[in-house]
């Protein structure tokens, strides 16, 4: 239950970080460059924290 809850966290965080990565294209297309720079970091921070949910998952799903 565990690994299938982490899972579908990870899964959700790493789309969700598509809302950032449009966003940053927006803030480019407006020449906001600080407002893209910081939409980027917290894109890549998103992904990373859906990454590191997804490997806790398959490493919950390795003990049951």
């Amino acid at each position: 239950m565990r690994a299938t809850m982490y899972d579908i966290l990870g899964i959700g965080f790493i789309a969700g970080s598509a809302y950032f990565f449009v966003r940053t294209v927006n803030f480019l297309a407006e020449a906001d460059y600080v407002a893209a720079l910081i939409a980027l970091a917290v894109a890549f921070a998103v992904v990373r924290a859906g990454v590191d949910l997804s490997r806790l998952a398959v490493a919950a799903s390795r003990e049951d």
